[in-house]
């Protein structure tokens, strides 16, 4: 965290203007104390971690349901982000972004205890999973958002690094703690890891200048979404059908194959989400190597890693095959993020990031329908679901390296310096 630390206390942040793509400062909170809480806003921006090892128990729990079933309470979350990420932008001429994101994990919170009275019925987890779902896409707007209000160019890559790191933290925590909890009490305890949203609302408050409403934009005025940004969110929903392979099956993956049980599934997601950490700390480093090949080899690496799960049965394979994909969405997520806001005027970062985090989330929920389709060609085998999505992620990964989503200034975001 030595990044983080050479802030000053006493450095306060610098007030830009909105077309400037800033945020004014208020409270006198230094740079230091305000990243600090937007990376601890960050900690449940991988809460999907922490279904993904109880879903081989609640297979066993309704047992008449079919596999894609049991995958839609992880995957719904993912497409409740469509329409809740396109909404919050909108909301936050009414409300500021600091207490969208309070509200956001709150509801989090809140989905997470609904399963701990309600849960006789599959719809049941179905209607948690939509209110965690806004939730998330509540905190993954502003969180981003409110990261490119305050900071500029590379320094802002690298606070968007940190914050990786700090979901990989998060999300270490909630897999590991949910899959312990479920080997410990049964699945619907493994939901109650979402208790850790109790003390992070009460450090955004502390930490996050509550701010201002941001005003509409002006027709005119950057409000246009241009076409390399409808290529983007068309790249990102293809990419989310084929990384969510690896947290949507792992842990029948390990059952069924008689590697593990729920505990291990959340150690291999947990060792995912660890090694996000490394590719936090790169992640500004990585970007001023590749520019704007970064997203493209990042897939690359992801398909490797899902590659190796589907070839082996050995469980240390598999480990270093989560390592592969954790570090490169440690390295993919935040750099599309912070390509998208460098991609439009400042007053539509949070538009842009809606669109590319929503389209990559939706990718997410219909990922079952299509990989679990396309993997029954070639036979049963559940192995045959990773080998399918390794090879569709090496040709998306080498279309996003020839055609480019950005140029290499909006990758470096080299105006905002």
């Amino acid at each position: 965290m030595y990044g983080l630390l050479m802030y000053s206390a006493t450095d306060t942040a610098k007030a830009h203007t909105p077309e400037e793509g800033g945020r004014k400062m208020s409270q006198g909170k230094s740079k230091k104390v305000i990243a600090a809480g937007l990376l601890v806003m960050s900690l449940t921006m991988a809460c999907n971690s922490a279904l993904a090892p109880i879903l081989a128990e609640v297979g066993k729990f309704f047992p008449d349901a079919s596999d894609s079933a049991i995958q839609i309470v992880l995957t719904l979350i993912n497409l409740v982000t469509l329409p809740a990420m396109i909404l919050e932008p909108f909301l936050e001429s009414k409300i500021t972004k600091r207490d969208i994101a309070m509200i956001g994990t709150f509801l989090m919170l809140a989905g997470a205890l609904l399963p701990q009275v309600l849960s006789s019925q599959l719809w049941m987890l179905y209607l948690s999973s939509i209110i965690i779902g806004v939730g998330l896409s509540f905190v993954v707007v502003t969180s981003s958002s409110l990261i490119s209000d305050y900071f500029t160019g590379l320094e802002k890559s690298r606070i968007m690094g940190f914050q990786s790191i700090f979901v990989s933290i998060g999300g270490t925590i909630i897999a590991k703690g949910s899959g312990l909890l479920t080997a410990m009490a049964g699945w619907k305890r493994g939901y109650l890891v979402f208790l850790i949203a109790l003390p992070i609302i009460l450090i955004i408050l502390l930490t996050v200048p509550k701010g201002e409403t941001t005003p509409r934009v002006e027709k005119g005025k950057g409000s246009a979404i241009s076409g390399s940004m409808v290529y983007f969110g068309i790249l990102c929903l293809i990419t989310g059908i084929f990384v969510a392979t690896f947290n949507t099956n792992i842990a029948m993956y390990l059952d069924r194959k008689g590697i593990g049980d729920a505990s291990t599934a959340g150690t291999v997601a947990a060792i995912m989400q660890v090694v996000g950490i490394l590719g936090g700390l790169v992640l500004g480093t990585t970007v001023k190597i590749f520019k704007r090949f970064t997203i493209g080899a990042a897939i690359l690496l992801m398909a490797a890693g899902t590659a190796m799960v589907g070839f082996s049965t050995s469980y240390l394979v598999i480990c270093v095959g989560a390592v592969i994909v954790g570090f490169g969405f440690a390295i993919r997520n935040p750099g599309a993020v912070t390509f998208a806001a460098n991609m439009v005027h400042p007053a539509q970062a949070s538009l842009a990031i809606a669109i590319v985090s929503a389209t990559y989330n939706v990718g997410n929920f219909i990922s079952a329908y299509v990989v679990n389709a396309m993997a029954s060609i070639l036979g049963d085998d559940i192995a045959n679901r990773f080998l399918v999505s390794a090879a569709a992620l090496v040709v998306i990964g080498l279309v996003a390296c020839i055609k480019a989503p950005t140029t290499d200034a909006q990758a470096l975001d080299s105006q905002g310096e």
